[in-house]
């Protein structure tokens, strides 16, 4: 551990910071701006405050926060601000075993907005509000605290005309809001001392749909799509070992399911079974919420291979998706995987197959999942209309969030959907977040810091 090289104290001139947080299952970005325009970013683990728990959340929040403010130059910090060596790296037990971080020593951030997972209501809020004020050194009329799905509400702050935002987030999970947008006021000193911070965000949440969790929803999300894969491969592998009630031959394995199983680590589909089941020995020493995130963001990132079939015209999606177990902290590139026990008693031998029309089977059967997935998604969105009598289409702008929306295949069949629902669904202008905390940084720069 080593502190920070003393610099000299700050004078009035020091450009003063804000931070933005955007926490899902899977990882937390933290991006700090400065008042003159500089932007850092830090990344760590999880930070779904539900399914990890507010300790591990807030360590998470505190490691990304850490990285960020290292990047800074000490014109930026207090000289008296104590940063922990870094990397700091899970030791062999896993995430549970990581030495805890010290909260922030000194004030630093002028105001925080932290876009967290698993904030679903005023008392998710209440709850997690003493963890995050105690880990960034702030009072809590410098912290604005929600789910991390309203960031995307951010840009438009400064689109005229809009009254209100509905946000879709399709990441690890799924979640829609709708949020009534005020005029944003423009900066200056006097307002600085007339208006407090938390009523200068001027974006209130009005209606929600869904956001339950994994086991009550989720459906169109990254997780939704892996888990529909992985059905796949079971019912395809149930088929081969139940042939003896066909009199027609089982179908092959196509190259769709060989990628899924090349995916996971194995060629043995009854793995996948105890990875869901968290029975896996990957597993061990972990404790339940840190299992179940590294469950469900291995089985989100399978998406990418569902997305890769289904719309082969496409870049591979790779921002955005969930981290692969194996980068436990959320930081570098997710190209890790786990690798399963293959050695099975029980094996299912399924025959490797190869010919004409291949491809174009694969293809059919991942379409065959997004269609099933995206539906749910177009419901969800309706839902964040109401009955459109307070919520008008034309004053309402959309704002997509999340890695499955970077795969343009995917966002036009949620948009086609919509224009072909009964309501002819379009809306005034439809927007693509690729970096939510970026987003909110920059807005709250504007409000607080005049930047």
């Amino acid at each position: 551990m080593t502190t920070r090289i003393p610099t000299p104290p700050p004078s009035p001139t020091i450009p003063r910071l804000v931070l933005c947080a955007d926490g899902g299952g899977s990882k937390v970005c933290v991006v700090i701006r400065s008042s003159d325009g500089i932007e850092v970013k830090g990344i760590a683990g999880p930070c779904n405050i539900q399914s990890v728990g507010h300790q591990t959340a807030s360590q998470s929040l505190l490691l990304a926060t850490y990285r960020a403010l290292s990047q800074l130059s000490n014109i930026y910090i207090p000289s008296d601000l104590y940063i922990p060596s870094l990397p700091l790296l899970p030791s062999e037990g896993g995430p549970s075993t990581y030495q805890k971080l010290p909260n922030l020593n000194v004030s630093v951030f002028q105001y925080a907005w932290l876009g967290l997972a698993g904030v679903n209501c005023e008392s998710d809020a209440r709850g997690f509000m003493p963890f995050a004020t105690g880990a960034l050194a702030l009072t809590q009329d410098k912290m604005k605290l929600s789910n991390d799905v309203n960031l995307l509400a951010a840009p438009a702050l400064d689109i005229p005309g809009i009254e209100h935002v509905v946000t879709v987030v399709a990441g690890t999970g799924t979640i829609g809001r709708t949020i009534r947008v005020s005029p944003a006021p423009k900066f200056s000193d006097q307002t600085q001392t007339q208006i407090s911070s938390s009523s200068k965000l001027l974006l209130e949440d009005i209606g929600i749909a869904r956001g339950w969790g994994y086991l009550l929803c989720d459906e169109g999300s990254a997780f939704w799509l892996g888990r529909l894969a992985i059905r796949s491969v079971l019912a395809l592998a149930d088929r081969h070992a139940s042939s003896s009630i066909y009199s027609s031959p089982s179908p092959p394995l196509l190259a769709f399911h060989r990628d899924i199983l090349e995916y996971f680590g194995t060629t043995d589909p009854a793995d996948l079974i105890t990875l869901a089941s968290l029975s896996n020995s990957i597993f061990d020493g972990l404790d339940i919420g840190e299992a179940t995130a590294k469950r469900n963001a291995k089985i989100a990132g399978a998406a990418r291979v569902v997305l890769k079939w289904a719309f082969p015209d496409e870049n591979p999606v790779r921002n955005g998706l969930p981290t692969p177990p194996g980068s436990t902290d959320g930081e570098g590139e997710d190209s890790s995987d786990v690798d399963m026990d293959m050695e099975s008693e029980a094996e299912v031998e399924l025959e490797m197959t190869s010919g004409l029309g291949i491809d174009e089977k694969s293809q059919k059967e991942a379409m065959k999942i997004v269609s099933k997935s995206i539906q749910p998604l177009i419901e969800l969105t309706l839902e964040c209309l109401g009955d459109m009598s307070v919520v008008k289409v034309d004053k309402t702008i959309l704002v997509l969030g999340g890695g499955l929306m970077m795969s343009k295949g995917y966002k036009s069949l949620l948009l086609d959907g919509l224009a072909k629902t009964e309501e002819k669904v379009k809306f005034k202008r439809v927007l693509k977040v690729d970096d939510s905390a970026v987003e909110g940084a920059r807005a709250l720069g504007k409000i607080e810091i005049g930047y």
